[in-house]
């Protein structure tokens, strides 16, 4: 059976039909590919928000990102060879590319239905609330924030603050550890509940890839933290060579991006039969 793979950009959802605007290209593209499963050929979707690892597994994408960058997705790859790049192709062109019979007068678009598995920055399945509906919201608000702000008056809220081992440099990340997120503190030395829950999150996919991740922070007193142009960030370091920096916005999808970048500026990346013994 013809493998046809699809590598997307990162997106909210694992086909990007999700969240209150969506875009009618990826709705008929997602449309094209449900048509070509029952022409009998064998569809795999990967996105970059969900499965950066398998970008890094398959060399020809690597290799494409590596020259040409994130403008080069989406990538189609059929049988390891990429066939299409920086588009969706038209079902004509999926058609001739994976040699099946395409009449345009029997053409009858499938219906897509929304997707649910949506990422962390997604605004996805909001709908408008009753006035009844927005007074318990609001009173469930109040209440939580006046719990909030016990809590930090309390004593125990210092210690609740989130911490990760320090490192006084980079390099102290040895090529035996497969990934490391170092958090780049602002002066005051804290990490943000947004950074936290961003590298957290980051961490889980990447585990649930069988892809380790050790988390630290960065002193304040380091020669590596003076030379950091912008706090707080973030900084993703692959087999300790590769490296990327997500400052400003840092949320799981920017890191997930910092994560692949790290791979490809650090040799290979996971599944690499590299570095086994």
């Amino acid at each position: 059976m013809l493998k046809l793979e699809v590598f997307d950009p990162a997106m909210c959802c694992a086909t990007g039909i999700c969240g209150n605007s969506v875009d009618p290209k990826l709705v008929t593209f997602a449309s094209d590919l449900e048509w070509l499963k029952k022409q009998g050929v064998d569809v795999v979707r990967h996105g970059l928000s969900f499965e950066p690892a398998e970008f890094v597994k398959n060399e020809a994408v690597k290799s494409t990102l590596q020259s040409d960058g994130n403008d080069s997705l989406p990538i189609v790859v059929i049988d390891n060879k990429i066939v299409s790049k920086a588009c969706y192709p038209s079902r004509e062109k999926l058609a001739e590319i994976c040699k099946v019979k395409y009449d345009e007068q029997e053409f009858v678009p499938v219906q897509i239905e929304e997707s649910v598995g949506c990422g962390p920055d997604c605004d996805c399945h909001k709908s408008a609330l009753s006035d009844k509906a927005k007074k318990t919201l609001f009173i469930a608000v109040v209440l939580v924030m006046l719990a909030i702000i016990a809590f930090k008056m309390s004593p125990k809220a210092h210690s609740a603050e989130v911490t990760y081992p320090a490192i006084s440099s980079y390099s102290l990340i040895k090529p035996s550890q497969e990934v490391a997120f170092v958090y780049v503190p602002d002066k005051n030395g804290k990490i943000s509940n947004k950074a936290n829950s961003a590298m957290l999150s980051a961490k889980q996919t990447l585990e649930a890839k069988n892809i380790k991740v050790d988390l630290y922070t960065l002193n304040t007193s380091s020669a590596d933290y003076s030379s950091q142009t912008k706090t707080p960030a973030v900084t993703v370091i692959y087999k300790g060579k590769g490296k990327s920096i997500v400052s400003g916005d840092i949320n799981t999808t920017r890191l997930l991006q910092a994560y692949m970048a790290a791979t490809l500026s650090g040799g290979c990346g996971a599944g690499c039969p590299c570095h086994k013994h």
